[in-house]
């Protein structure tokens, strides 16, 4: 293909859906605008140019035929499919906590959800003063948890996830953090008082200020699993937010204290989930997209477990 032939996509999104699907992965941004035709002639919209941040989904705005704000999300041939789960999450939280679910069409792999405004996340309110972020995050994980028996009978789990991991011997990821990792999952992910249908990607820039609720969150994954595992997705991204900043263990450990307190887990548990987590992300960018791999593991170290 030629080097332009995208050039009205972010090319974060680009470069992803090519190296992280192929073939296949081509094809769809081929397609895709045709997908959007028939997702605006099926639902009687007109979608915009899409988010300049993109970089895994098309996500645009748009705008239904009596004037409303809406957002177009489609997935790319990424598998599993996880819009399906974050469709079904949606459902079941029926706006509550939550971006609303206004539509699907599943042979598009596209969901159709409300538009928030003033829709900033945390990252963009906090950006000069990131601890403040804790709080309303601590409020809105409070918000959003749900029992696991809300979940879907076909709900992913984070024991998925896990299995994922299963062929790293076969491959030249570091040995010692993923032993390490599986340690701390198999002897954590046992306490069942713990299990929840979680968000599964919940971190700053899923959550945002909203004119119907202070915050709400955005792209859930859906997924059954220990709520130690929510709360390290957002320490981990609460620790790359900080990156390159002097002294970032104090800020780290302020974090951890108040999810802590807030959800009962002791903070020794919440520092050994994140480590676990850094190191489960890092395995899917190695086995994902070997070529854009960064050797970032070594950062589940900043846990001092």
């Amino acid at each position: 293909m030629e080097a332009n032939t995208f050039d009205h996509l972010p090319q974060e999104l680009v470069k992803h859906v090519s190296i992280g699907c192929g073939e296949r992965g081509v094809d769809w941004l081929h397609a895709l605008p045709e997908v959007i035709r028939h997702l605006e002639s099926k639902w009687a919209v007109i979608v915009d140019e899409p988010f300049s941040g993109v970089e895994y989904n098309f996500v645009a705005p748009a705008t239904t035929i009596e004037g409303e704000p809406v957002v177009v999300k489609i997935h790319p041939p990424w598998d599993p499919i996880e819009i399906f789960d974050e469709a079904a999450y949606l459902r079941a939280r029926d706006g509550h906590a939550c971006v609303r679910l206004l539509a699907e069409d599943k042979p598009s792999r596209a969901i159709l959800l409300e538009r928030l405004f003033p829709g900033q996340t945390l990252t963009e309110l906090f950006k000069e003063s990131k601890s403040n972020a804790i709080s309303p995050a601590v409020a809105t994980l409070r918000a959003v948890s749900m029992l696991a028996s809300r979940a879907p009978a076909n709900a992913p789990t984070v024991d998925d996830w896990f299995k994922t991991f299963d062929r790293f011997p076969e491959t030249d990821f570091p040995k010692h953090y993923a032993e390490k990792a599986f340690a701390i999952y198999n002897e954590l992910s046992g306490q069942t008082e713990r299990i929840f249908y979680i968000h599964g990607d919940f971190h700053p820039g899923n959550v945002v200020d909203s004119d119907r609720c202070p915050y709400l969150v955005i792209d859930p994954k859906g997924i059954v699993g220990h709520l130690g595992y929510e709360i390290a997705a957002f320490l981990n991204n609460f620790n790359w937010w900080h990156e390159g900043e002097d002294d970032l263990k104090p800020v780290l450990w302020d974090a951890v204290e108040q999810f802590s307190g807030a959800f009962g887990i002791p903070q020794i548990e919440l520092r050994r989930w994140a480590y676990a987590q850094m190191v489960i992300g890092a395995w899917w960018n190695y086995a994902d997209m070997p070529e854009l791999y960064d050797g970032s593991v070594v950062k589940a170290d900043i846990w001092d477990v």
